[in-house]
Order: C-alpha cells, then sequence, then structure tokens
C-alpha cells in the first residue's frame, strides 16, 4: 500500500494499516484517509454511547463522553508524522509511536479539568503504559522526564505545515459530528480558544501523566478503565469494518410470546413466575426444568431496560460450550435480532461449521465462503459488537487476570444485563472465583445480574441471596407438580452387566429410543461395542468429548435428526458422557445411568420425556402428567474418580428413599434433597474451596488497574482448564494440507483431552513446533472417537516428546 507523490492535504492521507483478514475480519487491504478513518472510529464511539450512555454514571463523570469524543477525533493525528507517512509509500518502519505524537495535539481539545482523561484516552490506545514508559521515559533517583533524544527525533517528523492543516481540520468537521453523532445530548461540549503550547512541552506533559496513573485513586480507576475500554473498541470495530453498534430492545412479553408460539407450534402464555422475573433490579429464579426458566430471564433482563431506560447489552452466561452453542441458535430465533454473539474458546470453529452448513449446496467455494464469513464475524463478537452475547463467565475472569483488552471486556459488560444459568454446574473453587468477579460487577461496574437454575443447594442459594442483596424467588408447587415427568428406580447393576445392557436392547426393539449416561469415555466406548453386538450397528450411537469437532458435530446433528423425527425414525440408543446433560434439545423415551451427584442426574433425566406428553398418566396432588421410568445404576459405587464419593453416595441414599415412596421425581422436591446430601462433612471441605477461590479472585480485583495487563497472570489463567487439544496421527496429512488453505476447518480434527491424559500418554504425544499443537499417536475411529491405544505403525517419541531411535 503506497501513497501517491501528490497526496492531498494531511488529514486525507491514509492511515497506516494492513487490513488483514485474519485479525480484523477484513477481505482485502484497504486504503482510507485519516478522516476517514476518525468518522469511523467517532462512529462506533456513538453507537456504543447509544447503546450504554450511563456509562457516565458508572464512571462517575459526567463528561465522560465529552473526553471519549475528542479524544477520538485526536487519538490518531500522530500519523501526520512525516516519516509514518513515507512509510506509506514503501519507506522504512517508521519506529515510534504515533500516539505518543498525537499527544502534541491534546491542548487542542482540552482544559484544565479535562486533560488528564483526553491524554489517558490518546496515549493508551494501544499500549500499555509499561511498554510507553519504557521507550520514551527516563527514570533515575532524582526525577522522571521524557527522554530527550527519543523526544527530538520524534517532533523532527512534526512540520509545521501538517499541524496548521491538522488544526484547521479540527476547528470545522468534529463540530457537526458533534451535534450529528449525539455526543453534544451526552455532555460533549464545543471546544473554545485551544491552547498553543509547545508540542514538546505537551507530549512530555501527557507521558508524565500516563506513568502517574500508577497511583490512580479507586475512584479514578473506574473512569480512566472505562475510558481505554471504549476507546479501544471504538478503535478496533471502525478496522475490523463493522457497522456502528445499534441500541437493541427486548421485545415485549407480547411480541415474545408470538415468536414462541411459532417456534413451538402451540398457543405460548407466560406463567405467574415467568411474569413475576419481570421487575427491575438483581433476582434469583429457581424453576423447573422445561418451565421456561430462559423466557423468565429475557422477560427480566426486559424490564431492566425500561427501567434504565437504555437498550443495555444482554450477556447470557453459561458453563458449557455446547450450551452456548445451542443456546446461541436459540436466542437468535426467539429474539429475531441480526447477531448474537458467541464467545467461547472454540467460537471461531463453530462459526465456521455453522456457516459452511447454509452454504454446502453454493455453486462457488463454499469453503472460502464460509471461512470469511467465520472471521468477520467472530472478530465483530470477540469486540463486543453485538447487543446480545452468549458467554463464559471466564470470558468474564479475563478481566481478573488483566488479560490484554481487559478494559474493553469492562466498558463491555458495564451497566448491562447479566443472566447466569446452570451456575451450580461448576466445581467449588472456580465456582468461587466467579462469585468474586459477579460481586465486584454488581458492586464497582454497574451490573445487574438474574442468576436461574432448576437446582441450587441451600448453601449456594444463602450465598446468592447475601451477594444480590435479594431473596430468591421459586416458581409455585404447582409449576413443579406440573413439570413432573419421571418415575425414579435405582437397579443394584453395572451398565456392563448382561441384564442391563439387554433391558437397553429389548426397549430399542420395542420401538423406544433410549438414553444409556455413562461417566467416563472408556466406559462408553465399550458399553457402545457391547450394544452394537445386540442391535444392527446404525441404531447404536456413541457421544462424547474425545471427537474431533467435525465428528462431534456431525454426531449430534445426526442425533437429532433421528429423534426429531416425530416419533416416526428409526429407534436408537445413544451411549453417552456428560456432555449429554448439556445443550441438546433431545426427546429419548428411557434413560439407564451410572451413579453421579443429583444435579447432573436430573440433567440427564431432561433429555427424556421432555415434553411430558410420553409414559404413563398419573395423577399428582390433583395434577394430571405423564411419566417414564428413569433407571440409576448403584454400580460401581464411588465417584470413578470423577465425582466426590460422598456426594455420590448421598445421591443413591436420597433416591432410595424416593424410590420407596412412589418414585415420582418433581423440582419441589430437589432442594430438600439437595440440603440431606450436602452434610456439613462434605460441605466444610466443600466451603474451603469455594472460599479459597473466591478470595484469589477477589484479591486481584481489588488491585485492578486500568492500563496494565499482566502476562504473568496468562499462565495462572489458562491453568484453569485442565485441558489441551492434540491432532489424532491419523489425520496429520489432511490437517497440513488444510492448514495451508483453510486454516479454521483445520482445527475441526483437534481432539481435546485433560492435561492429566498428556503427561499419562507423553510419549505417545508430541509437540510439533512447526504446526504449533500437540500430535498423538494414538488409534482415532470414526464411530469410537480417540482412544489411549497406541496407533497401529505410529511414530514413536521419547518420554521427552522428540523422536526416537527405536524401530
Amino acid at each position: 500500500m503506497s501513497l501517491p507523490e501528490d497526496a492531498p492535504a494531511v488529514i486525507n492521507h491514509l492511515l497506516a494499516k494492513s487490513f488483514k483478514p485474519a485479525r480484523y475480519g477484513r477481505d482485502e487491504q484497504l486504503q482510507e484517509t485519516l478522516e476517514e478513518h476518525t468518522r469511523q472510529v467517532v462512529a462506533m464511539l456513538g453507537g456504543l454511547m447509544r447503546r450504554s450512555p450511563h456509562l457516565a454514571r458508572i464512571a462517575g463523570r459526567d463528561d465522560f463522553w465529552h473526553l471519549a469524543f475528542w479524544a477520538a477525533v485526536v487519538h490518531d493525528f500522530g500519523k501526520a508524522a512525516t516519516g509514518f507517512q513515507a512509510m506509506l509509500r514503501g519507506g522504512e518502519r517508521f519506529s515510534y509511536r504515533h500516539e505518543v505524537l498525537s499527544l502534541a495535539c491534546v491542548p487542542w481539545v482540552a482544559d484544565a479539568d479535562t486533560r488528564q482523561g483526553i491524554t489517558l484516552a490518546v496515549v493508551s490506545h494501544h499500549r500499555d503504559r509499561g511498554v510507553i514508559e519504557d521507550a520514551y521515559l527516563d527514570m533515575d533517583d532524582l526525577e522522571i522526564h521524557a527522554c530527550s533524544d527519543v523526544l527530538e527525533v520524534l517532533l523532527s517528523h512534526w512540520r509545521v505545515e501538517d499541524r496548521a492543516a491538522l488544526r484547521r481540520w479540527l476547528s470545522e468537521t468534529p463540530e457537526v459530528w458533534r451535534t450529528e453523532l449525539g455526543f453534544a445530548a451526552n455532555g460533549a461540549r464545543p471546544v473554545t480558544a485551544p491552547a498553543m503550547e509547545d508540542p514538546a512541552t505537551a507530549i512530555e506533559m501527557g507521558l508524565l501523566a500516563y506513568f502517574q496513573t500508577r497511583r490512580l485513586s479507586h475512584a479514578d480507576r473506574r473512569w480512566a478503565t472505562l475510558l481505554r475500554g471504549v476507546i479501544q473498541q471504538a478503535d478496533r470495530l471502525a478496522s475490523a469494518g463493522a457497522k456502528p453498534p445499534d441500541p437493541y430492545w427486548l421485545p415485549t412479553a407480547e411480541t415474545l410470546a408470538a415468536r414462541l408460539t411459532v417456534r413451538v407450534g402451540v398457543p405460548v402464555t407466560f406463567r405467574p413466575h415467568q411474569k413475576a422475573a419481570a421487575r427491575p433490579g438483581h433476582s434469583i429464579i429457581l424453576a423447573p426444568t422445561g418451565s421456561g426458566k430462559t423466557e423468565a430471564a429475557l422477560l427480566w433482563a426486559g424490564a431492566q431496560q425500561h427501567d434504565l431506560g437504555v437498550a443495555c447489552r444482554i450477556s447470557y452466561g453459561l458453563p458449557y460450550q455446547a450450551s452456548l452453542n445451542a443456546m446461541q441458535a436459540r436466542l437468535q430465533a426467539d429474539l429475531e435480532v441480526e447477531q448474537v454473539a458467541i464467545l467461547h474458546g472454540r467460537a471461531l470453529q463453530v462459526l465456521f461449521q455453522n456457516s459452511l452448513s447454509t452454504h454446502v449446496d453454493d455453486s462457488g467455494d463454499p469453503v472460502e465462503t464460509s471461512l470469511r464469513e467465520a472471521r468477520r464475524a467472530n472478530d465483530h463478537q470477540r469486540l463486543h459488537l453485538p447487543a446480545v452475547a452468549v458467554l463464559t463467565p471466564y470470558q468474564l475472569l479475563r478481566a481478573a487476570y488483566r488479560l490484554p483488552g481487559y478494559e474493553t471486556v469492562l466498558a463491555s459488560v458495564a451497566g448491562s444485563a447479566l443472566i447466569l444459568d446452570e451456575i451450580h454446574a461448576y466445581e467449588p473453587r472456580r465456582l468461587g472465583m466467579f462469585l468474586a468477579v459477579l460481586n465486584a460487577l454488581v458492586t464497582d461496574w454497574g451490573v445487574r445480574a438474574c442468576v436461574i437454575t432448576a437446582t441450587m443447594p441451600g448453601w449456594l442459594r444463602e450465598r446468592l441471596e447475601t451477594l444480590l442483596g435479594v431473596q430468591a424467588m421459586s416458581a409455585p408447587r404447582a409449576v413443579a407438580l406440573q413439570n413432573c415427568r419421571h418415575r425414579v428406580e435405582i437397579l443394584d447393576a453395572s451398565v456392563d452387566d448382561p441384564a442391563v445392557l439387554d433391558g437397553v436392547v429389548a426397549r430399542v426393539t420395542a420401538g423406544e429410543s433410549m438414553l444409556v449416561a455413562v461417566n467416563t469415555v472408556a466406559r462408553a466406548q465399550a458399553v457402545m461395542e457391547a450394544l452394537r453386538l445386540r442391535l444392527e450397528p446404525d441404531q447404536v450411537r456413541l457421544l462424547h468429548s474425545r471427537l474431533t469437532g467435525r465428528d462431534r458435530k456431525a454426531r449430534e446433528d445426526d442425533i437429532l435428526a433421528l429423534l426429531k423425527a416425530g416419533g416416526q425414525g428409526r429407534p436408537i440408543a445413544v451411549v453417552a458422557t456428560q456432555v449429554i446433560e448439556v445443550s441438546l434439545d433431545l426427546d429419548f423415551d428411557g434413560i439407564v445411568s451410572e451413579p453421579a451427584p443429583l444435579e447432573a442426574l436430573i440433567q440427564r433425566f431432561g433429555r427424556v420425556n421432555r415434553r411430558g406428553r410420553k409414559g404413563q398418566p398419573v395423577l399428582l396432588e390433583g395434577h394430571p402428567v405423564r411419566v417414564v421410568p428413569v433407571t440409576v445404576l448403584a454400580q460401581p459405587t464411588g465417584g470413578q474418580g470423577i465425582y466426590p464419593p460422598a456426594l455420590v453416595a448421598g445421591t443413591l441414599d436420597v433416591l432410595r428413599g424416593a424410590q420407596a415412596a412412589g418414585g415420582l421425581l418433581h423440582d419441589g422436591l430437589l432442594d430438600s434433597w439437595l440440603d440431606r446430601i450436602y452434610t456439613d462433612d462434605l460441605l466444610t471441605g466443600l466451603l474451603g474451596e469455594l472460599d479459597g477461590g473466591q478470595d484469589a479472585v477477589a484479591r486481584q480485583l481489588r488491585d485492578l488497574a486500568p492500563f496494565e495487563s499482566e502476562a504473568g497472570l496468562r499462565r495462572e489463567f489458562d491453568e484453569l482448564f485442565d485441558g489441551v487439544e492434540v491432532l489424532p496421527h491419523r489425520f496429520e496429512a489432511e490437517y497440513r494440507a488444510l492448514v495451508e488453505t483453510s486454516p479454521i476447518e483445520a482445527r475441526t480434527l483437534l481432539v481435546p483431552i485433560s492435561e492429566r491424559r498428556r503427561r499419562m500418554h507423553r510419549s505417545q504425544i508430541h509437540w510439533d513446533d512447526h504446526l504449533k499443537l500437540h500430535i498423538a499417536a494414538l488409534a482415532y475411529d470414526d464411530e469410537l472417537g480417540l482412544s489411549f491405544q497406541v496407533a497401529a505403525s505410529p511414530p514413536i517419541f521419547d518420554d521427552w516428546g522428540e523422536l526416537s531411535d527405536d524401530p
């Protein structure tokens, strides 16, 4: 990209940007003028302001949008440097920071009250404080001052005629933007009598102000964090070629009910507990599975928008990636919003696979089209462009660990409505971490929170009620009774007992689709093979986490298609691990499950008789319901290395008592059961872990400050995820070919395993430094997935992952 020698006035010079699809979602390199880019940044900022004008209140500064507007106007003025412009014409790299030179322009738009804020927004819009300090400040025992030699060279690129051109432009165009884009109505004032300060003095004062942010008060940290966040977000959205963010108002209750009626095919009217959720303020909603918790949460979110008077952003948190994938599709349909962001570690692959399914019959290249669309969507979503997002709480935890971009995360969530679903599903230490983040969000960042769940033990309910300052709202008992769908039976056997397998086969042969839920992948693989010997091979499916992304999506789609055939499809047996507990809208006729904690079993049962239309009619306290038997196996005892043995034993004791009382399960029983399961001894250890996680993150949040992401915490954050992805050796050649032309598609060949497993099998798993991933010399079967058996004729590696001399 180069400039013509007779380039126009400096404000029309091209930016030094080479927009690459892999980074910014651009389809091609783009040339644009400084004015064009600045206009785009200000337009993006205006969209963020219209979505969240109340950020000024949360920041504690009435002039917040004044600071943001004028910082956005001058943030790239330093690109007028002659060396920068020469680089655009193909010259050598400009090795100085343009945002530091932009500091010379801050006095043109700032007065004594606004100078600090505008200065910090301009100088920080790319680099953390430490990077700028190292390059531009001299620090000794006596004083701190700008590096005079560096500053002298930088200012040698700052021509008088270019400064004059910028000043002339500044006196005309931004004033039009200020009024047209709504900034004037939100506190942005016109510039009056701009100062003619010496450029060197202005830069040095700006650098010292950046250095002094080490001593910002807690209140000043908040506005500085939000200011940097919105400027970075606006700048990056402009670079990504996005449309300005639009405020999105959630549909009214009447509109949402009409859309749901179309989707489910029967008239939808909201129940009393759903209507009661539509109230301002924090909320905790306890309601049975299938009773409309998601709709209740959306009605709650709509009430927050109405109460605040702004179309604040909506975030929906779930614990599992598969849950998020399904929720994104559901919200996209029900809300009829242009885009629902999906934020988790494999979002790009999900977007690619979803896009590919819509382009499979295209006459052009569907893979290339899908790659382009997925990259663009992922970039826009990571920059928090959509008004509605589904995410894992780990995305919010990134801020506590000060990972790069944490100010943008906080700016995007501040003042939003946050829904947290299935919060009980996390192990105690991580749950404690999330509670610490939730406390900070509602205390310091103006977030309104709604926690929804079907199962919540008393100790967790008490913690949340204290944190949010509200009492949990439970659905009426009648709702729990009406949602009774299951009758529990305990069988003292294991899943591989011939009688158990024969019972599954008999029901499938009789025309029922059965779920066999097991706790480990190895067990699932063995059971699947045993059932295939008893049924036709195409009547058995296996679903677990150790499948490639490509195979897992194909398997899920296949199972969904078979079970959504309205009972007309061929009956099947699905053997699945914990992945079946979430996301997939499946409706089996029956289940046989290995023992697990009550919360996990309830999720598994939720995949059976999902609509309450199967099984035998029963009258429960005057409510007619239809129930099917759900079988829990009592063997093997203990947690199988997956769950705490005491938790599983307590669950079995409670369920045996329920079976003796007739076995009918409804959500009105769950809270008392959970309180019986969580004995004092069990709670002591559990709460100790929870408190440890909560205290650790709370300490980090107390010290949270802007402008200093912490690379050292990256490893600690990554260690929260006990997993790595490996490439089965069988797919190595295919991966190497795909990665050159379709790197996102290539990633669908990877399989997740735990870090513990990787260490156990380090002689079969090595790191390929060229591909930057682990290659596993382990067997992979299209039906069974990855097993920890050595592949046929594999390469052999020593314990350090290097090629071995052994034949």
